[in-house]
């Protein structure tokens, strides 16, 4: 079988790779590669066990290409917050991290994450996988769809969009519909004390997270934006405000506007369009594509060799009516999920 894989980051990738071990013929569609140079974080701290199990499935993934660096996640909570229900991850709860500020009703949860040279190991799958560096875009032809890229049609058994934050996008100029919707995400560059470098920060009390890069560099942000309409006034004056109150001197360096997208339920979606025969989505990672994209292209090459499972992820599950992506809770969040059961 042939099969079109249209999007060359995380998502279509793996999900070429993972046909590619099965059998299939597999043309990759890739445009460019825009990952940034430094390391993208895996976590396997998050509320809900299926995403947790997704996310060691991507580290085993990830290990077969390079081998991650560990850090310490901080994930900071209020003291009140019922904590029963993370058995499922190891994890040590206290009131006192060296070099992070905490208030007295406030704890923080420890556990580990990883960083993963995400950009080093797409690059090699796509120059492994032969991707185009084309950018190409959908068309329907009654119950089948085809892409278009470099001026010619390319047809496929199946076609699995797999374009991150374009998908809808690229859906909708085909008059397609997907349960998916793009926003803008925003970060900082900061340079930090050394006792932070070795910190992957969640703050659900002031709002933020922060991740570690080279040394003195920290990334940091929050927040959720309509596509298209920039960062808000004083974003980094506001992020540096924000986290020099946890860590203390916080320099910004530059702001960094990116593009997400999410799923009606706040989290990823995979399977076929229900209105189309070889149509497949893998999308709606909502940041998260570095920790569950890996393993979630793994299930969508079993659903198209026949042995799938129906999980809470697929894509024939999800509301079809619209949705606000900023208004969404995110699944993989501790604030929106922990705070919203207390």
């Amino acid at each position: 079988m042939k099969a079109v894989i249209l999007g060359g980051g995380i998502a279509g990738v793996f999900t070429a790779h993972f046909l590619k071990e099965r059998g299939f013929e597999v043309v990759g569609i890739g445009g460019e590669v825009t990952y940034p140079l430094a390391s993208l974080v895996l976590t396997t701290s998050m509320p809900f066990r299926e995403d947790v199990e997704l996310a060691r499935r991507s580290l085993e993934i990830y290990r077969r290409f390079a081998e991650p660096r560990e850090v310490v996640s901080v994930d900071i909570l209020p003291r009140w917050v019922d904590l029963s229900n993370i058995s499922h991850i190891p994890h040590e709860v206290v009131d006192r991290v060296d070099g992070v500020r905490l208030s007295p009703d406030e704890i923080a949860v420890i556990t580990k994450d990883y960083l993963i040279p995400v950009r080093a190991i797409v690059s090699s799958l796509r120059k492994a996988l032969k991707f185009s560096n084309s950018y190409g875009f959908l068309k329907a032809d009654g119950r089948r769809v085809y892409v278009i890229a470099d001026g010619r049609r390319i047809e496929g058994d199946v076609i699995v969009l797999a374009a991150g934050y374009r998908n809808s996008i690229i859906a909708r100029e085909a008059g397609i519909e997907l349960p998916l919707a793009p926003y803008e995400c925003y970060a900082v560059a900061f340079i930090v004390g050394r006792k932070v470098w070795r910190y992957s920060i969640g703050d659900y009390v002031l709002g933020w997270y922060g991740r570690p890069t080279m040394p003195p560099i920290y990334i940091a942000g929050n927040g959720c934006g309509k596509y298209g309409e920039g960062s808000p006034p004083n974003y980094t004056k506001r992020m540096a405000n924000l986290i020099s109150q946890r860590i203390g001197t916080a320099i910004p360096l530059f702001l960094k506007v990116g593009y997400c997208e999410v799923g009606p339920h706040g989290g990823p979606l995979y399977g076929k369009h229900p209105l189309f025969d070889n149509l497949y989505i893998l999308g709606g990672f909502n940041g998260y594509g570095s920790t569950v994209g890996p393993a979630l292209a793994e299930r969508l090459a079993d659903l198209l060799e026949g042995r799938g499972i129906d999980d809470e992820f697929r894509i024939e599950r999800a509301p079809k009516a619209q949705f606000d992506p900023c208004q969404v809770a995110e699944r993989h969040d501790w604030g929106a999920v922990l705070l919203r059961n207390t």
